[in-house]
């Protein structure tokens, strides 16, 4: 009985600790928004501006590839090189990072498996960022976005995504932890 109590006094703390260090009930705009920035670049591409993934097209978006490569920083730098030369598959891995961008604008506007999808944005942004380096006044929003997503990810990846999410429903069936080799990584 008394061991009962314990535990429950334990979690109390634990729950009183975690709302004084910070009020993530707070950051659900911020995430909600970064979430629907990441869905909007996966729907201007599929649905406003569908040229863009036509690999025949001339407005196709692979051919900025081309431009990020002068620029692109450390080992980004060759992975633009690598697609530059190979045109099929840089519209394989466009067409796989426009579904990571829907995937995680989803899971960050539902606040569902919070860490992973932040930690998928924040790859996104500083891929972005490295590949595209800088090019001065004249390509200032894959800046922006680098830096600002980027960023913004890391919050979230460090705090989760609070009440207010599906994350806090699953919870209270699941720790939210997975195993991998000798790590334990929280998803949620």
């Amino acid at each position: 009985m008394v061991q009962g109590g314990l535990s429950s006094s334990i979690v109390e703390d634990k729950k009183q600790r975690e709302s004084q260090i910070m009020p993530l009930s707070y950051l659900w705009p911020l995430r909600f928004i970064l979430g629907f920035q990441f869905f909007t670049a996966w729907v201007r591409r599929y649905f406003n501006a569908p040229q863009k993934l036509d690999y025949y097209a001339q407005s196709n978006i692979g051919h900025k590839f081309q431009s990020f490569l002068p620029h692109a920083l450390g080992p980004v730098k060759a992975i633009v090189g690598y697609l530059v030369l190979r045109p099929h598959l840089a519209w394989d891995f466009l067409i796989v990072f426009s579904w990571i961008e829907c995937l995680v604008g989803l899971c960050l506007m539902t606040g569902t498996l919070t860490r992973l999808a932040a930690l998928g944005g924040m790859l996104l942004s500083f891929g972005m960022l490295f590949g595209n380096g800088w090019q001065g006044t004249t390509c200032i929003d894959e800046f922006q976005i680098g830096t600002v997503e980027g960023i913004a990810c890391m919050v979230f990846l460090f705090t989760g995504a609070g009440s207010g999410s599906f994350d806090h429903w699953i919870h209270k069936k699941w720790d939210g932890y997975i195993k991998i080799w000798r790590w334990f990584i929280h998803l949620t």
